[in-house]
């Protein structure tokens, strides 16, 4: 069904395409076809990108970038999905506006892709300022602890 819809030029509907990857990537975890992923990852990132702050939208933005985390496959081409998810992150750490799963998902499909790659020690460094959100993050979690007690 992903490979017919996908070829639907006119009648393709976007939505259906995106309820099918990410399904199919939840539930198929082994799945490393190059054609599927070429057609899924970037349908993915496309919703992952959607930048409106509506409950709704953050949903389907969360439920995309897990999806993508649940991928398996590292021999992604990095086009498919460097520059997009780099924009997803930077994005995020401008406005916050990620919950926590979805830039989780987000960091381990990065992760998972280049952890043997230069690059993403790179982005992290030189970009993503990781130390700086990691360290937001533990005060966040140490404020919420202190309150509980």
């Amino acid at each position: 069904m992903i490979f017919e819809e996908e070829k639907k030029k006119e009648e393709k509907d976007d939505y259906l395409l995106v309820d099918l990857c990410e399904s199919f990537v939840l539930l198929n975890d082994e799945f490393t076809s190059t054609e599927f992923l070429s057609i899924c990852v970037p349908c993915l990132l496309k919703v992952a990108l959607r930048k409106e702050e509506i409950e709704e939208v953050q949903k389907e933005v969360e439920m995309a970038l897990l999806a993508l985390s649940s991928i398996r496959d590292n021999d992604i081409e990095k086009e498919l999905f460097l520059d997009d998810m780099t924009e997803i992150m930077k994005y995020h750490q401008e406005h916050r506006n990620l919950t926590r799963l979805a830039y989780q998902s987000a960091w381990q499909f990065l992760i998972n892709r280049l952890f043997t790659d230069k690059r993403l020690e790179d982005m992290i460094v030189n970009e993503l300022h990781f130390g700086r959100e990691a360290s937001r993050e533990l005060e966040e979690l140490s404020k919420s602890i202190s309150s509980i007690k």
